[in-house]
């Protein structure tokens, strides 16, 4: 069995082509960035490298719009886009609304998606 915790990050009302609603429902997983290069060596030049880099390479990526937010320490990777009637979305169960806690359970080609 595989699963995965998350979160509705968007939910959107979508007229279809036939004129009927859909509600397209985005859950993504939080995930730990990975940490800052390391720089080894014992001579003059790596320690002043790992004194003045981190600093600059930090302003830097926070300056970017689309890193800024990997430097909070997590990153949200994509894990499930559901497109749902509003019929569909009925039988769904419990109501997602986004910032809702969500586990999604696959087994044997079962998808199983769980408010927490």
């Amino acid at each position: 069995m595989i699963t995965i915790k998350g979160y509705v990050v968007s939910k959107t009302l979508v007229n279809d082509p036939t004129g009927g609603r859909m509600i397209a429902i985005q859950i993504v997983e939080e995930r730990e960035t990975p940490g800052p290069p390391v720089i080894t060596g014992t001579d003059e030049t790596s320690q002043m490298m790992r004194d003045v880099m981190p600093p600059l390479v930090q302003q830097l990526l926070r300056s970017m719009p689309m890193v800024g937010p990997l430097m909070s320490g997590k990153v949200p990777i994509p894990r499930l886009l559901i497109w749902l009637n509003e019929d569909e979305a009925e039988a769904l169960g419990p109501k997602l609304d986004v910032g809702d806690a969500v586990e999604i359970r696959i087994d044997n080609g079962k998808l199983e998606l769980i408010k927490v």
